[in-house]
């Protein structure tokens, strides 16, 4: 597993106590053995001093990925059901439907200014459920991000991975999507089982996997519904039906979530 640089420190574990040593009596050592024990010692003590210091002194590993929000993540969507691409319960009157790419800038604005709220207000009593639909912004029909979040949806922490990767948008722009990245999102996702979602990624991951095959599945509903640029919904309740396009305003969701209610 991935070593994640977090803003938070870990618990400190404490230092264990040596066992006490059995007296034994020594011999009186003559004077140039001493002599060459000294030296042997400071050589020693020169070495591991060098040592200490070059570790010290080290450059940072520029590969290290730095993600944020690990915290704010659990605690949004922790004890909110999750299931495959549904957030909220199964039973809730309303369902929103949230198309959206996380390696889009503009989607990632749309996300983070409302998705927060939204999870608190409506997913988190159970009003409304919300499903994510990957729906590529750019040239490419399926984005390498998409994989990371399906292997994390698998385990329920799907919503996380998505959170996160839209969190941490600017160290993707430094160090590219590749699989260091994903790996990096991985570690960050508390509770998470990396090595099971590892297997997952490798085996159904890809091309030729079972998650490209859902991943065109959402694809073509996005095409079928007119989904444009920028993170949209369709919202779904008793009193019909609201499509919102290219980044609506919090406002403006929870306006067609009461109209359909």
């Amino acid at each position: 597993m991935p070593t994640v640089a977090a803003r938070d420190n870990g618990p400190v574990s404490p230092a264990t106590k040596e066992p006490e040593q059995p007296e034994v009596l020594h011999r009186p050592m003559p004077r140039r053995g001493r002599g060459w024990v000294l030296l042997i010692g400071a050589l020693a003590l020169g070495a591991l001093g060098y040592g200490i210091v070059n570790i010290a002194t080290q450059k940072p590993n520029k590969n290290t990925v730095h993600i944020a929000g690990i915290g704010e993540a659990q605690e949004l969507f922790g004890g909110v059901p999750q299931e495959g691409a549904r957030l909220g319960s199964e039973d809730a009157p309303v369902t929103v439907q949230v198309f959206g790419d996380e390696q889009s800038s503009l989607c990632r604005e749309g996300f983070l200014s409302t998705i927060p709220e939204l999870t608190e207000k409506y997913a988190r009593p159970g009003s409304v459920k919300f499903l994510y639909r990957h729906y590529s912004n750019s040239e490419n029909e399926i984005e390498y991000g998409f994989y990371g979040t399906e292997a994390a949806a698998e385990q329920g922490y799907g919503w996380q991975y998505t959170y996160l990767f839209f969190r941490n948008q600017e160290e993707a722009k430094k160090f590219g999507v590749d699989q260091n990245f994903l790996d990096s999102v991985a570690g960050g996702v508390e509770e998470l089982n990396f090595p099971e979602w590892e297997k997952d990624l490798e085996e159904n991951g890809g091309p030729k996997g079972l998650y490209a095959k859902r991943l065109e599945g959402y694809e073509k509903l996005g095409e079928q519904l007119g989904i444009r640029v920028g993170q949209a919904m369709i919202i779904t309740g008793p009193g019909g039906t609201e499509t919102l396009q290219e980044g609506a305003s919090l406002a403006e969701i929870e306006a067609a979530i009461h109209k359909v209610e």
